[in-house]
């Protein structure tokens, strides 16, 4: 009896790791959670984010405020688009700062959702390239999160501004 009874809690949890397994939602590969370098070479060549799946909010060239450019182009990875209204961990918004001609590369922003990162902004990391990769700036930029706790209701982002 005994033996039956730890044979069905064995099957029931082997069942239950099963569905959670099985029925988790998909969200890709979870990037590295380290320094702008190495995020930068996560998204440009490992995973290029410019072959992230746009969705409706995000497709095409936007009008964007200071600091960013005057138009933007996002890119969230395949986590931050499977996300509702708050990230999970490890999604990535890339923003793409163009000059008004929307031709000039100015820079790269990123946002990257960290677990107990940073709760007063939402556990975001940002981090900000030149067109060419050089970081400008990383981690808890200051200017960043006073723009963003703004938006503390959408989890900190202004993707479902447009």
């Amino acid at each position: 009896m005994k033996q039956s009874i730890l044979f069905v809690c064995f099957i029931c949890s082997l069942c239950l790791f099963s569905a959670c397994s099985v029925f988790r939602p998909a969200q890709g590969e979870m990037p590295p959670m380290t320094d702008a370098a190495t995020l930068w070479q996560y998204i440009t060549v490992t995973n290029p984010y410019t072959e992230w799946r746009l969705t409706d909010e995000t497709e095409g060239i936007k009008e964007a405020d200071p600091p960013h450019g005057p138009l933007v182009r996002v890119y969230p990875n395949r986590i931050a688009r499977v996300s509702e209204y708050t990230a999970n961990e490890g999604a990535i918004i890339v923003m793409e700062n163009y000059d008004k001609d929307g031709t000039t590369l100015l820079t790269i922003d990123l946002m990257q959702k960290r677990n107990n990162y940073a709760p007063s902004a939402g556990n975001w990391y940002w981090a900000s390239y030149e067109a060419n990769g050089t970081v400008i700036k990383e981690g808890k930029v200051k200017q960043c999160v006073e723009c963003h706790v703004s938006m503390a209701f959408d989890d900190y982002t202004f993707i479902h501004k447009w």
